[in-house]
């Protein structure tokens, strides 16, 4: 029992600590009738298809809305491609996805949480405004 007990310590403390994710990006969009459709002018049917096209059209294509706010992580494509993925709604915004998707204008709080300029997961919300 007492080697048991050397190995656990052992194990404990070569671990790396764990890290809390911290919000690295907080932006404002409004998700229009440009972003719902992708480059080759198809209907998107995902409301994180959505997201990531009004992310594409504000960064690469430099279509964007009046109200759309700039963020310091979605400019990258390979951060943007994550996004369908990684979509969370916070509670009291679960109308958005079904409106937008059905073709609605939505404007939304988006807050981007992660290390550094990576993201692990992204909240959204309704919009202040």
């Amino acid at each position: 029992m007492h080697r048991l007990g050397l190995f656990i310590l052992f194990v404990v403390l070569l671990a790396p600590p764990a890290r809390a994710q911290n919000l690295i990006a907080e932006y404002q969009a409004l998700l229009g009738p440009a972003d719902h459709y992708n480059s080759a002018g198809l209907r998107l049917e995902d409301f994180g298809a959505i997201l990531q096209q009004d992310r594409a059209n504000y960064h690469r294509f430099g279509r964007r809305d009046d109200l759309d706010g700039w963020d310091p992580v979605f400019g990258d494509p390979r951060q943007r491609a994550l996004i369908p993925q990684i979509w969370r709604i916070a509670p009291g915004s679960e109308y958005i996805p079904g409106s937008v998707v059905a073709g609605g204008t939505s404007y939304v709080s988006v807050r981007v949480f992660g290390y550094g300029t990576v993201a692990e997961f992204i909240i959204v919300q309704e919009g202040a405004g």
